[in-house]
């Protein structure tokens, strides 16, 4: 299985090695890395080419675009639509992958041949403590089971589904929602795959941007035909994360 990494990146320069070091450091070999740069003016650009004869030493196949995106989520729209691999995995520029990352997802798909996506558990580094996410696939769904650094889907399921939305923070877990009401199948493993440093677009701590999270993320349900009530499930968890997370 040739498995696609995607980083989308825009002035990164204080952690964009870490996270491609994370990928050159994976046990698992059959690997494309494409990363996706929306023109960044610092010395990210520099550092990403840096790293390009030792990935491709490592035999991985490389691509690298900078140019003006939408967003995040356009920025990996491009790179999916690039991908040549059986599946993809998205892998911000401020994360990073366990060593045998890439190893337990080609496994957990080839244990499970129905597979659409597998999804792990992500590390989350909040100020100087740490725990762990899991991810979970249960008939209620909530993005409080949801682990987007550890999503892996096939490209298939990706052309199928469609690309993600480019107006919303939430379109990730938006775009997850869409898949499952197309029945697609997801299998969780327990293990860990990402570490996700807090403070990124999903998690700025502010109280106006809380309230306006509670609306965002209560708008991806109400696209997808979910209950009314998940607008308090919306409140309960952005407002855990406003009074739990540090920035």
């Amino acid at each position: 299985m040739l498995i696609t990494i995607v980083t989308v990146c825009f002035n990164s320069e204080r952690t964009i090695a870490r996270t491609i070091e994370s990928v050159l450091g994976q046990t698992y070999g059959e690997v494309e890395y494409i990363v996706i740069d929306g023109c960044s003016n610092d010395r990210t650009l520099d550092i990403v080419r840096s790293y390009e004869a030792r990935i491709r030493e490592k035999g991985y196949s490389f691509k690298l675009v900078s140019e003006p995106d939408k967003g995040m989520y356009d920025a990996m729209n491009k790179g999916i639509a690039m991908a040549s691999g059986d599946c993809v995995g998205l892998l911000n520029s401020d994360d990073w992958y366990e060593p045998e990352a890439l190893e337990m997802v080609v496994d957990s798909f080839g244990k499970h041949s129905d597979a659409d996506i597998v999804m792990g558990a992500i590390r989350i580094y909040n100020g100087d403590h740490t725990f762990i996410k899991k991810a979970r696939d249960r008939r209620y769904k909530t993005s409080r089971d949801f682990n987007h650094p550890a999503m892996f889907v096939k490209s298939e399921c990706y052309r199928q589904v469609g690309p993600y939305g480019t107006g919303n923070v939430h379109d990730d877990y938006g775009w997850y929602l869409r898949a499952m009401k197309q029945g697609r199948h997801t299998v969780i493993t327990d293990e860990i795959l990402t570490n996700y440093p807090t403070g990124g677009a999903g998690s700025y701590k502010s109280l106006k941007n809380t309230i306006e999270r509670i609306g965002t993320k209560y708008k991806v349900y109400k696209e997808n035909g979910y209950s009314k009530l998940y607008f308090l499930e919306c409140v309960v968890q952005e407002l855990g994360k406003f009074l739990l997370l540090k920035n």
